[in-house]
Parts: structure tokens; C-alpha cells; sequence
């Protein structure tokens, strides 16, 4: 069997980003490849991902950093911002929490994760197992098409479900918008009692 007859594909999904903006430095998850919060926000961005040649593909402008999202090693209340743009999707669910918290402890007070991703239903079974997001991204300056695909089965996910991980861990939802098949939610770190407690 070949690989296209094993790929089910959604519509094309629209982002647009020219709009988005990040005060301070912000970590991306899972920034390598095409690299899109680096393109948009520079050298404001530290781009962390497990794969070198995945950050060597990425465009200059961030500082690139091989790291596992599921242990960052940065001291606590580090950043001010961080993104996850369609990188939840291929980290395996059993990881998502702790991936959370470790972002939740390198956030300053009140700093900001924000996460772009798709719904994917649950595997229906069958040949087609691979899922797909195609997606036409609106950057200040340019248009990016591209495509993001994972294996299927283990893969179902909504923005529910991230909502709920996030309270979980103890962000506040900021924002969330549905866009199609995709959705963006704006998670916010509450402030902590205890950084008063010494004043």
C-alpha cells in the first residue's frame, strides 16, 4: 500500500497571524521546521525542539535550542511568553501534562501560553491512517502553505480536551477561538501568592 492511499486529509485551514504579537521572550515549543512564531516574532523567540535537523531547517532570527519539551532547562518564571504552533499533535498524550507543567514553571506571573492545533476525530479504522492539517498561514509580510500529518490512532484530540489539561495544571483561559478544524487558545499563568509573601 502506498503512502498517499493510507493519508485522509481535512479541507485547507486558514490561519491569520499578522496580527499576533508577544511582549518579552518567548519560548516555542517545537519550533523547528518551518519555524512560524520565529518567522513572526525573531529574536524575541527561543526555539526549542528535540531534532537538530529540524532547527537547522528553520529560518534564521530565534535562538535555536535541541531540548525535550518534557524537561526544560530553565529556571523558573524565565519567560513571558510561550507558543505551541500544531506541536501538541506529535508529542504522545501521555506527555502532554507533564509538557504543560514544565511550561506553567518557566512562565512568569501572568505570562501567556498560546496553542495552535487541530481537531482530529477518533481513527475510524481502516487504510487511511494518517491524518492531515493543511494549512495557508498569514504572516505580516507572506503567505506560508504547509502541511502537518500524524498517525491517526492515538491521535484524537479537540480543544476541550487542552482547555481542561491547561486548568489542570492551573493556567486560566485567556482566550479561544475555533477556526475550521483548527483552534488557537490563549492560556494565562495565574499569579502566585507566595512571590508576595516576602514583600
Amino acid at each position: 500500500m502506498s503512502q498517499d492511499e493510507r493519508m485522509y486529509s481535512i479541507d485547507l485551514q486558514s490561519i491569520n497571524l499578522t496580527e499576533y504579537s508577544q511582549k518579552g521572550k518567548v519560548l516555542d515549543i517545537g519550533g523547528g521546521g518551518e519555524g512560524i512564531i520565529g518567522q513572526l516574532l525573531g529574536e524575541k523567540v527561543i526555539a526549542i525542539d528535540p531534532r537538530s535537523d529540524e532547527l537547522e531547517e528553520a529560518a534564521e532570527g530565534p535562538l535555536k535550542i535541541i531540548m525535550d519539551a518534557r524537561e526544560l532547562k530553565f529556571l523558573n518564571n524565565t519567560f513571558d511568553g510561550a507558543t505551541s504552533f500544531f506541536t501538541l499533535m506529535y508529542i504522545e498524550k501521555q506527555y502532554h501534562q507533564k509538557v504543560f507543567e514544565e511550561i506553567y514553571r518557566v512562565l512568569k506571573d501572568e505570562g501567556e501560553l498560546t496553542i495552535w492545533d487541530a481537531t482530529i476525530p477518533p481513527y475510524p479504522g481502516g487504510i487511511k491512517d494518517i491524518f492531515l492539517v493543511p494549512l495557508e498561514i498569514d504572516l505580516k509580510d507572506k503567505k506560508i502553505t504547509t502541511t502537518y500529518g500524524v498517525l491517526w490512532d492515538q491521535a484524537e484530540q479537540d480543544m476541550k480536551y487542552y482547555i481542561q489539561l491547561g486548568e489542570r495544571v492551573g493556567f486560566e483561559v485567556a482566550k479561544k477561538e475555533e477556526m475550521g478544524q483548527i483552534y488557537c487558545i490563549g492560556f494565562k499563568k495565574k499569579v502566585s501568592f507566595k512571590n508576595f509573601k516576602n514583600s
